[in-house]
Formats: C-alpha cells, sequence, structure tokens
C-alpha cells in the first residue's frame, strides 16, 4: 500500500525536476470559471471503471484517465468507451514500475509501450503523462518532452488526507477531495491496482462529491498541457481546462 509520507515526498522531487526540465512545446489556458479536474489512475479495471464511467456520465462529467498499459492491453474495450465518452486519456506507465529503479531504457520502454497499446486502440497518442507514485527522473522528464508529451502530472496535495487508495471509506474520500477542492486543481483518484480492496461501498462517494463540488460553485475540467508548471498542483505541466 502507498502510504501518504512517500506520496508526497516524491511529489516534491518531481516539483523539483520539472522545473528544472522546461514545459512543452503545446499549451493550453485555464477557463475564466473555477475549474476542477478530477483524475484516475491505474485503470481500467473490470471492478470499477465502468462504474465511474457510469456515473459521470449520469453527472455530466469530463475527467481525465492515467491508464496503465497492461492494463489497456487487458481491457480494451474500457478504453473505447473513455475515449467514446469524451474524457482525456494520459499514460501511467505499462506495470506502475517506480522509474528511479529503472534503467533509461526500462524507463523508455514503460512510456513507449503504453502510448502504443493506446494510440492503437484510440487512434490517438497519450500528450500526458503521470509517473507511478508521482515518481519520474530527470531522463524520463526530458524524454517525454523530446516526444511532445506533457509530465509528470502531479496533484493537489494541500490538506495531505487519506487517499481514496488508504481505504478511507465513502465520507473519507469525499472529505479529502473537498479538503483538495481549489481553482484549478487537480485531483488524485484511483479506478484500480489499491482501490480495488477496499470496501464497495466506498464508492458512493463519487456522485455525491460531485455534487458537492458543484454547490461550492465550481464546474469540471479536463487536464492539457501547459507552457509553465503549476505550484497549485505540484509543479505539474498542466492545466485544468473546459472539455
Amino acid at each position: 500500500m502507498k502510504s501518504k509520507i512517500a506520496v508526497m515526498a516524491l511529489a516534491a522531487l518531481s516539483l523539483i525536476l520539472a522545473l528544472l526540465a522546461g514545459g512543452p512545446a503545446a499549451s493550453a489556458h485555464a477557463a475564466d470559471k473555477p475549474l476542477i479536474g478530477l483524475t484516475f489512475d491505474d485503470g481500467p479495471s473490470a471492478e470499477r471503471t465502468a462504474f465511474v464511467l457510469d456515473v459521470l456520465k449520469e453527472k455530466g462529467v469530463k475527467a481525465t484517465f492515467f491508464l496503465q498499459g497492461s492494463h489497456v492491453q487487458q481491457y480494451p474495450d474500457l478504453v473505447r468507451r473513455i475515449k467514446a465518452e469524451g474524457h482525456v486519456i494520459g499514460d501511467h506507465s505499462w506495470d506502475h514500475a517506480n522509474f528511479p529503479d529503472l534503467t533509461q531504457a526500462n524507463q523508455k520502454q514503460e512510456i513507449d509501450r503504453t502510448n502504443a497499446a493506446i494510440t492503437s486502440i484510440t487512434g490517438t497518442t497519450p500528450t500526458l503523462m503521470r509517473f507511478p507514485f508521482g515518481n519520474s527522473t530527470p531522463y524520463s522528464l526530458k524524454y517525454i518532452r523530446s516526444i511532445g508529451m506533457s509530465g509528470g502530472i502531479q496533484w493537489h496535495w494541500e490538506v495531505g488526507e487519506p487517499g481514496d487508495y488508504e481505504c478511507p471509506g465513502a465520507a473519507g474520500v469525499q472529505k479529502y477531495v473537498l479538503d483538495e477542492v481549489a481553482p484549478g486543481a487537480i485531483i488524485l483518484l484511483h479506478d484500480g491496482n489499491d482501490v480495488l480492496s477496499c470496501p464497495a461501498s466506498q464508492w458512493n462517494y463519487l456522485a455525491s462529491t460531485i455534487d458537492a463540488i458543484r454547490a461550492k460553485g465550481y464546474d469540471f475540467g479536463v487536464v492539457a498541457p501547459a507552457a509553465k508548471p503549476s505550484a497549485l498542483n505540484e509543479g505539474s505541466y498542466g492545466v485544468v481546462v473546459k472539455p
């Protein structure tokens, strides 16, 4: 199980690396109204991705899915559905490896293999990269920039309450999300791997949390590449924009 402390430390490291790396050529600008970007990592999964998509469709919300390549290969129909329903798809590596533990050749393979799998199914090559655990390397940041990608896309992690992968229950996940809400915030959520061991009742958070965010005066957007790092989102070269 990933620990909150480890994620926060790795995110801080990636902020430093991102600031050193420079931004991508492509950029996008946030809308005038306050937007929140819901992002889902580690999918697709047979257990939860369809449920998440059903709720998002019912609520009229577009989100950003950072897909794990091995799961893309396993569940191509779910990948097609994510694309068909207007969500953004990003690369989350092939098998959720910790990039600092890999050779440069293996880091490149994790990125390229996942991009190829997504492209073969959707016809579109991802422009966003989120590294597992938020943990990039100087090489991987330079490489994704060289192929026109933006990343690593981090998230807003100011309060630091338990995330969904720590199984805090529906009320706990909703509190975490609402406490991290701010204009342009990228919110870290999951639809695969660790969260699959959480009680099924935890998933009740999603619909009610969307309603609660809207009640606070926000709307929902997707993540797009940005020319400058976002201090709000741990140095991410990404911005939340209208779908």
